[in-house]
């Protein structure tokens, strides 16, 4: 009996003991995993800068680089949360990890467990959010991000992410530039780190300008990404926000709002070749004085190679912040025979976008539109001007709209263009230049109906459009284009 009392408190001694030291071990090398999946689905470079493991915990440190527009945007808007180094800016993790089969300390629960696991990870983003006590005084900072993250035996995980609310500036006494109400979500990936479903909900963010606000409210997404291998991955994601608006501080009406928002998607990724379907709907839009109810939209993308679209676009901005100025910006993108190459690259899976099943109501009627656009990479010469890249795509495009609403939004912009444009205009009457400017659009409308680019069938308006070869065709009539470049 002793004996057997003997071997059990033995066993009891080498879990509670000796196993924790092998658990943190074997953490490492999870975390390890972790870090380069976040890596391959952030696509951002991440380090781990520090590790320091004992017998019963361990802490980590975990650098994220971010790509320059990122860190701006952070510069910009957050910037308390942003960190230096001498390779780049970016965000620093802390982990607080405990190891198993039991780890001691509180679970992020809360509560003391038996169930068995790897390891526990608490990570959060430091130096974090500027707290403001009660009285107004500075306080010790808070977490802005945290992820509590629980290693199972068999190498499955789950977590829950929490940002907390806040405003920024946190003593502001007015309106803050920032208005963040939190987030919350959990996270679960499969052993081999190759299936990531993830839900993640926000009551919403505010933004306040020198002169505008933006809002957006009841923000949920749900989302599920499998990788097959490391150069295949499928993924389905839906986003749905309950209201989304613009407004001037002088204002109280929005300039554009949309309530009721939603986006399926789906997409497959392979050796950098993306293809991808969505459709979006909304229940309300509003731009400027004008209001429509419910829309739909479905989009597709096929043979869109990411990596080179990536580097136009870091091309494109690096042009843009040596030649600020429109005119010289345009030029050097004529010109530029890196920005041809990348195009040339971008074109020769040959990519196709097509948006169909556009429609929109008014209380004019409804809105309807359909754009292809297809690049033919077999009509490729050796990389040259923009110009001639030009000669490859393939567009079509049809609409049609009810006459009372294109007559409307037409007279709409012919008054505003007067108003800017004509010295005569500022000493007109609003219902003058509303006379003038409906007579403008009569005449035009009528014009164009007459030359035939116009089809007026019964109280809709239609018209179909096709550029082909660097010809642009309305209605099947050739229309000239200025040239791009001699």
């Amino acid at each position: 009996m002793k004996k057997a009392i003997g071997l059990v408190v033995a066993v009891l001694v080498m879990v509670g003991g000796v196993a924790p030291y092998g658990f943190g071990i074997r953490t490492e090398e999870t975390l390890t995993t972790l870090v380069q999946l976040a890596e391959a689905i952030l696509d951002i470079p991440i380090y781990t800068t520090r590790y320091t493991r004992g017998w019963f915990r361990s802490m980590a440190e975990t650098w994220l680089a971010l790509p320059p527009e990122i860190a701006d945007a952070f510069r910009a808007y957050v910037p308390f949360v942003l960190t230096h180094s001498a390779r780049a800016e970016g965000l620093t993790m802390v982990h607080r990890i405990l190891h198993g089969p039991f780890p001691i300390g509180l679970r992020p629960s809360s509560a003391m467990s038996l169930l068995p696991v790897q390891t526990i990870l608490t990570s959060s983003l430091v130096p974090g959010l500027p707290g403001v006590s009660r009285d107004g005084q500075s306080a010790k900072a808070r977490p802005i991000l945290q992820v509590y993250t629980t290693v199972f035996l068999h190498g499955a995980g789950q977590g829950h992410v929490f940002m907390p609310a806040f405003t920024f500036p946190p003593e502001a006494q007015s309106e803050a530039d920032i208005v963040w109400d939190g987030l919350q979500g959990d996270v679960a990936v499969d052993a081999q780190g190759h299936h990531v479903t993830g839900a993640f909900q926000s009551p919403g963010l505010q933004l306040v300008g020198e002169d505008k606000k933006f809002a957006m409210r009841d923000v949920v997404m749900r989302t599920e990404v499998s990788a097959e291998r490391r150069s295949v991955s499928h993924s389905t994601t839906f986003v749905r926000v309950g209201s989304m608006a613009v407004t001037h501080r002088t204002d109280a009406q929005a300039t554009w709002a949309v309530t009721g928002a939603e986006l399926r998607a789906t997409t497959a990724t392979a050796s950098g070749t993306l293809q991808a379907v969505a459709d979006g709907q909304l229940a309300t839009l509003r731009l400027a004085d004008a209001s429509y109810d419910s829309g739909t939209s479905h989009l597709e993308l096929h043979r869109l190679h990411l990596p080179t679209l990536v580097r136009l676009l870091q091309e494109i901005r690096e042009l843009w912040l040596d030649e600020p100025a429109l005119t010289s910006f345009w030029k050097r993108l004529l010109f530029s025979e890196e920005l041809a190459r990348l195009l040339s690259d971008l074109a020769r899976p040959s990519p196709e976008f097509l948006l169909t099943q556009v429609s929109l109501h008014t209380s004019d009627g409804e809105i309807r539109a359909r754009v292809q656009v297809r690049v033919d990479g077999n009509r490729l010469l050796a990389p040259g001007y923009l110009s001639q890249l030009l000669q490859t795509i393939d567009a079509e495009a049809e609409g049609e709209a009810p006459v009372s609403w294109v007559r409307a939004m037409t007279i709409a912009q012919v008054r505003r263009a007067l108003r800017a444009r004509s010295r005569l205009a500022a000493w007109l009457s609003d219902s003058t230049l509303d006379v003038l400017a409906t007579a403008i659009t009569d005449q035009q409308l009528r014009n164009l109906v007459a030359q035939e680019y116009l089809v007026l069938d019964g109280n809709i308006y239609k018209s179909k459009a096709r550029y082909t070869y660097g010809q642009l065709l309305v209605q099947g009539k050739p229309v000239d284009l200025p040239a791009l470049a001699p």
